[in-house]
């Protein structure tokens, strides 16, 4: 099987951890690595953006937790793809002729998206014959959108869903190849929920791209898609800790 990656200039232990499985398969031929070099918004302008839609506050708060939080390793992404062998082109316009016909001219049965891009469109999404894979940790047909396991935190949900999904246009609208369920437990905050969903997921990938490749294999669909959630506001975040204390 010939796939190709999708990333940001950066991978963080997670997406090393997703990737590790499919670097050791010898099954899976990595045809190239497409690197998403466009700058990123800054801070500040982040925060300007999110102040105007009402979510500042959030924002001052996780920036603030941000500055005390144990750092997790990253890596340069065109450094660890070149140390494995893996040819990475680095690139600010990704939607490019020039990237869309060298990516197509490799013939990859499927890409994988790690990281960067944001809303993947065409004529990215319909390149390879199986697609566009990428995680999304939720349960899409409750939970589109982000931040991971605040909402189910907030609705007093029991179990928080992983999925890998083969992408499609719209945000988290695309066919489910492998789903898992993550209990939600008693003493569950976000960040200790979202961790073990990302620590409970990194082989997923891995067996959603052998599930594709089988010759049976049919895409999934669902009927109904749960509404898109984006980041609380400072009342919904301060309300989500109060429900967790009284738990």
């Amino acid at each position: 099987m010939k796939i190709a990656l999708m990333c940001g200039s950066s991978l963080d232990e997670f997406q090393q951890q997703a990737l590790a499985p499919i670097l050791n398969d010898s099954t899976i031929e990595i045809v190239e690595a497409l690197i998403d070099c466009r700058p990123k918004p800054s801070a500040k302008k982040r925060f300007k953006k999110n102040l105007k839609r009402g979510r500042g506050g959030y924002m001052l708060v996780m920036l603030v937790k941000s500055r005390f939080a144990k750092q997790t390793p990253s890596a340069n992404a065109k450094e660890f793809l070149s140390a494995k062998g893996v040819v990475c082109i680095e690139t600010t316009s990704p939607y490019s002729d020039d990237n869309t016909q060298k990516l197509k001219s490799l013939q990859p049965d499927a890409m994988v998206m790690l990281g960067g891009f944001g809303i993947v469109k065409e004529p990215l999404l319909s390149l390879a014959p199986q697609g566009i894979l990428s995680y999304h940790h939720g349960n899409m047909r409750k939970y589109r959108g982000q931040p991971v396991g605040f909402w189910e935190l907030y609705n007093g949900e029991k179990e928080m869903g992983v999925t890998v999904q083969r992408m499609a246009a719209g945000i988290d609208k695309g066919s489910p190849i492998v789903e898992k369920t993550i209990p939600i437990k008693k003493g569950d905050r976000q960040n200790t929920l979202c961790n073990r969903a990302l620590q409970e997921s990194t082989d997923m990938m891995h067996k959603a791209l052998h599930i594709i490749n089988q010759p049976d294999y049919q895409l999934s669909t669902i009927d109904q898609y749960g509404p898109i959630y984006t980041l609380p506001n400072l009342r919904q975040y301060i309300a989500l800790q109060i429900k967790l204390l009284l738990r």
